[in-house]
């Protein structure tokens, strides 16, 4: 690693750091050499892969408007990083099993927003999707009226 190099990542590199070290390899006389091109903390290089979308398990219809809450916060309030597609699966007892809603929308996904919405009472799994666009969508009217009653309108979103 060049000390150019090694000056911008010093911040990063602390004793237990978990970091991506990226690095050019070339093979010199049958030896294998690497050479540190960057380093990062794992979480940002998590947070720029993006495409991941979450789907989250709502066991309490009240906690739609908690959730709600957390994804504009998130949607304010990050910048930068990967964004994917946000399915809320409902697990109430008044459905007919468990329906999809697909909020037709990119939040901020990364492993912070992740555990903020873990930590939601009423939420029972958050699960990191690679492909949001194979979940199924079942829509009943008691499934609209919980959405619409419980805050995902506060988003500004729709769903079909």
């Amino acid at each position: 690693m060049f000390s150019d190099t090694l000056e911008l990542a010093r911040v990063h590199l602390e004793t237990g750091a978990k970091v991506v070290i990226t690095v050019e390899a070339t093979l010199e006389s049958d030896q294998l050499k690497l050479l540190g091109r960057s380093v990062a903390p794992i979480d940002a290089a998590v947070a720029d892969a993006g495409s991941a979308g979450l789907r989250i398990f709502v066991e309490q219809a009240q906690s739609i408007s908690f959730i709600a809450s957390v994804l504009a916060q998130a949607r304010k309030e990050v910048k930068s990083g990967g964004k994917g597609p946000v399915t809320l699966c409902l697990l109430d007892q008044s459905l007919p099993g468990e329906v999809d809603i697909d909020l037709h929308a990119e939040f901020p996904v990364n492993p912070q927003i992740k555990g903020a919405l873990k930590s939601l009472v009423g939420v029972v799994e958050v699960e990191e999707v690679l492909d949001c666009a194979c979940l199924p969508v079942r829509r009943t009217p008691v499934a609209d009226d919980l959405a619409t009653t419980h805050g995902l309108l506060a988003l500004g979103l729709s769903f079909h």
